[in-house]
């Protein structure tokens, strides 16, 4: 069901916009070298090294968040495979190596690919 955004001008009330319903994410726990899906939180043990490869066909705007739900990425650190594409505007692979870290990221188009947010 939608919702709808109102305002009122001092006079009336106005509808602004609808808004869509916002979509639920799935949440994951990840305890192998796994390949992400869009729309998804993953929860990472980190009791080993874990590789966690990009969707290879994303579209503007996709996102997808990882937690160390261990806290142990400064040891065991999490790499994030670019699966071909840009992270923050460059071919290359990144690393999670801070205990605890919490990281989203999200497509942002071609040119730049997926930027940290």
């Amino acid at each position: 069901m939608a919702n709808t955004i109102n305002v009122w001008d001092g006079t009336e009330w106005k509808t602004l916009a609808t808004a869509l319903p916002v979509p639920e994410t799935t949440s994951v726990a990840v305890s192998s070298n796994i390949t992400m899906i869009k729309g998804t939180e993953y929860f990472v043990n980190t009791s080993a090294a874990r590789t966690l490869t990009l969707p290879a066909s994303p579209s503007l705007g996709d996102k997808v968040t990882i937690y160390d739900a261990s806290n142990l990425a400064g040891t065991n650190n999490i790499t994030i495979n670019s699966n071909s594409g840009k992270i923050n505007g460059t071919v290359q692979d990144a690393i999670i190596d801070i205990n605890g870290g919490v990281n989203t990221l999200v497509y942002t188009g071609s040119s730049y690919g997926w930027r940290f947010i």
